[in-house]
């Protein structure tokens, strides 16, 4: 069995690149022009070990050097000095030990026939010291893309400081200015089969020399990837060792930024499109006020971004992929005839799309989200309730965040700007949570609930999220695609008015606008009292605008 699953994790990339058609063009012909200059990868300290081995999570799986990261990491620095110079002598000769190089992977079951081999995924565990070494040479190849502005400003995944949050916060405002301006967008939301498991390494090799990793340095990332194998373990038992041809490590540190580098060229396949990207994400957008036009104009570029997927030999899951019609909702919604296709295969049109784990709807009104969340808080409520009698009340409140609070708050700035009135329900169903926490003898009003406990209502976490984003804007901490979102009174108007540290709120024709970052955002920071605003802790500012929310619930 061990065997088995082995080759079927390690050959799934092959199957799929046999399947992909030709390109019409080398991945090289979208590569962007070659960076001047190369990289330079600098020796790591011992206290720079130290420091970046509290970074990771101690977990008690060992990998295949049968060593527990929780038992390694409390007494890292016993021998910090010796890994430095092991961590060291690999940077400068360009070569990565093979003994870390040897993946242990777990089959879990996903869902549909036990059995069946395709209803498992691998989950795979590395040598404790192989995050080491990586970490290191993340630490300064991160460095250096961040000083070369690399890698696409539309690009949220894995990055600090970026968020699924910020993506969904950008297609909104980007779709409802389209619908302020009566026309139509399509966007087509591409699934990738295996996208992290198909990387073709000589493709990698070629985009990290352009991009400036050249030299040593670069011999150390096509050593990392040479001789890299893996084997599976079943019911004790473990298979023997298989080769491994493509894809980057699942689990691996390096793993997520080195996609992020090979994926980086895609928007040059069109100069027309709008791209949103989170790691395999890949979302495309076109507007025009004609239905006809922008259904020939996206065929157009989609041929073309097609066309990079298979330059780059990655393949499409056509299953997964669909697009959706969004226009305003007083916009008359013609009768669509018109197909987009991908290799002559028409893609399904939606109403509503999960990405990021948000629900897209065609009118931009999130009810569909709402709705779906409102479904599981309503679920979980009710769990809480028939249980409530056996708990304290500190039990409870702990069971409201581990139940309810992460579904208000997950993006809660995009969806929540809406309408109180589509809220209804799920502020009813928050407030029926409170009082089950305050139990059924507890004399107070839900209002005086929200207060006690120190709980903001769905409004107020909305007010909090928004509110940290404009104060991110300000402090020049948010990711570079928000850049000069907003303006201030005092850029406007010389003169020393009471209103000159207020932010100009965008002009809005629409609802669907109104409702988005660039209105909504300047209306909340506005309101905020500016001893508050005038902080310049994040940490103090959020807690001090909590307390101030919380104190005005009446």
């Amino acid at each position: 069995m061990a065997a088995k699953f082995n080759d079927y994790f390690s050959g799934i990339a092959q199957e799929l690149k046999d399947k992909i058609p030709p390109s019409n063009n080398s991945f090289e012909s979208y590569l962007n022009p070659s960076v001047l200059g190369s990289s330079v990868v600098l020796p790591a300290s011992p206290t720079e070990i130290i420091a970046l081995s509290r970074t990771l999570k101690p977990t008690h799986s060992p990998g295949h050097d049968d060593l527990r990261p929780d038992i390694i990491n409390p007494i890292i620095d016993v021998i910090a000095e010796p890994l430095a110079a092991l961590i060291n002598c690999s940077l400068t000769s360009g070569s990565v030990p093979l003994s870390l190089k040897i993946a242990k992977v777990t089959p879990i079951f996903k869902q549909g026939q036990k059995d069946s081999i395709v209803n498992f995924r691998p989950i795979t565990i590395l040598p404790y010291f192989s995050k080491l070494f990586e970490k290191i040479m993340y630490t300064r190849l991160y460095d250096y893309i961040l000083k070369k502005n690399i890698l696409y400003i539309s690009q949220h995944g894995f990055q600090p400081g970026h968020s699924t949050t910020m993506s969904l916060l950008h297609i909104q405002d980007s779709i409802s200015a389209v619908i302020d301006r009566n026309e139509f967008s399509i966007g087509v939301f591409i699934d990738v089969a295996k996208a992290f498991d198909t990387i073709d390494f000589g493709i990698l090799f070629k985009k990290l020399e352009n991009i400036g990793i050249r030299g040593t340095a670069l011999n150390w990332f096509k050593s990392y990837f040479e001789d890299r194998k893996q084997q599976v373990i079943c019911n004790g038992t473990l298979s023997q060792l298989r080769l491994i041809k493509y894809g980057v490590p699942q689990g691996s540190i390096l793993g997520p930024l080195l996609f992020l580098i090979y994926i980086n060229d895609l928007p040059n396949a069109s100069a027309l499109l709008q791209f949103a990207l989170f790691a395999d994400d890949t979302n495309i957008f076109i507007s025009n006020k004609s239905y006809n036009d922008l259904f020939y104009l996206m065929n157009q570029e989609l041929a073309k971004v097609t066309d990079w997927f298979y330059a780059n030999k990655l393949s499409l899951n056509l299953n997964k992929t669909n697009y959706i019609l969004f226009c305003s909702h007083r916009k008359k919604m013609p009768i669509i005839t018109n197909q987009l296709l991908i290799n002559g295969i028409p893609i399904p049109r939606a109403t509503s799309v999960k990405f990021l784990g948000t629900y897209l709807d065609q009118y931009l009104t999130w009810n569909e989200h709402i709705k779906l969340i409102s479904q599981k808080v309503a679920k979980n409520v009710g769990i809480m309730a028939r249980i409530a009698y056996l708990l304290p009340n500190q039990t409870r409140l702990n069971l409201y965040y581990s139940l309810i609070h992460p579904y208000l708050t997950y993006s809660n700035m995009v969806w929540a700007s809406t309408y109180s009135s589509r809220l209804t329900r799920l502020s009813k169903l928050q407030r029926r949570a409170m009082r089950v926490i305050a139990g059924p003898r507890h004399c107070l009003l839900t209002d005086e609930i929200f207060k006690l406990c120190r709980v903001p209502n769905i409004e107020q976490i909305r007010i909090l999220q928004t509110s940290e984003f404009m104060f991110k804007y300000f402090h020049n901490k948010l990711p570079r695609v928000f850049n000069n979102y907003f303006t201030t009174i005092s850029t406007l108007n010389p003169y020393p008015v009471r209103s000159a540290a207020n932010v100009r709120v965008a002009f809005a024709r629409t609802n669907s606008r109104m409702f988005s970052i660039k209105c909504a955002g300047p209306r909340t920071w506005n309101d905020i009292p500016l001893i508050i605003r005038n902080l310049a802790n994040i940490s103090l500012f959020k807690a001090r605008l909590r307390s101030h929310l919380i104190a005005a619930i009446v």
